[in-house]
């Protein structure tokens, strides 16, 4: 009997020590949170005095009046979390995003130092670079947006030895907004400016089309007033 009431003891500590976790993560939501803790931990002492009332308790009866002890604890516990509030509008997440990274790091630079080599490399190629080179550039990119997947889940394993922080969690939240969007965005570039390119290309080709058939249009016109003249001259 000693031991069930030793238990019980423990159980009640736990209810205790999850209640003041939870003021310390709210502490502004104390006055809304007291009157559900108080009558939380008035249920508890009332199921100790239950069990101080009755000796000859069983197992079976002392787990029934242990299961809602902590189910007290984790109703608590989760109407403390239901009051903070994260990020709601996208310019919060936007700076919550920017302060959760450490921006002086060395992974961070190098990854910033390679997409502005990327933008460079596709802006020179996209104004001298031929067709093949640039299509095997945007390759390229298509390629190491294809494996961000796998490179997430090294990263995530293997984290310690570049970074200060797992920046790779499994949604892939950092390595889509740091590495394949900024990818995404240069190669789409590229194909505007890749047709972009074509329709000026279109639009010279009909120009000169049109410029050839004029041209044909007068030759056309001499030679027939040509005709006419030495006509006139057979005539004459």
């Amino acid at each position: 009997m000693a031991s069930y009431f030793k238990s019980l003891s423990d159980d009640m500590e736990k209810v205790a020590q999850v209640l003041e976790d939870g003021y310390q993560i709210l502490s502004g939501a104390a006055t809304q949170m007291g009157e559900a803790s108080s009558s939380n931990i008035q249920a508890a002492d009332s199921a100790a005095a239950d069990f101080d009332g009755d000796e000859d308790i069983n197992l079976e009866d002392f787990e029934e009046y242990g299961s809602p002890l902590m189910g007290m604890a984790d109703s608590v516990m989760s109407d403390i979390m239901s009051y903070q509030v994260g990020p709601q509008t996208p310019t919060e997440q936007i700076q919550a995003f920017k302060a959760a990274i450490t921006w002086s790091e060395p992974f961070i630079q190098c990854l910033l130092a390679f997409q502005a080599v990327v933008i460079i490399t596709a802006i020179a190629l996209t104004k001298k670079g031929g067709l093949y080179t640039r299509m095997g550039f945007m390759i390229i990119l298509a390629i190491i947006v294809r494996l961000a997947e796998r490179l997430n889940v090294m990263g995530n394993s293997r984290w310690k030895e570049f970074a200060t922080q797992n920046y790779f969690d499994r949604g892939g939240i950092f390595i889509g907004i740091m590495l394949c969007a900024p990818l995404l965005c240069v190669c789409f570039g590229m194909l505007f400016a890749m047709f972009r390119e074509a329709n000026t290309l279109l639009v010279d080709v009909k120009a000169m089309k049109i410029k050839a058939q004029q041209e044909q249009q007068q030759q056309k016109k001499k030679k027939s007033k040509e005709e006419e003249k030495k006509r006139r001259k057979k005539k004459d």
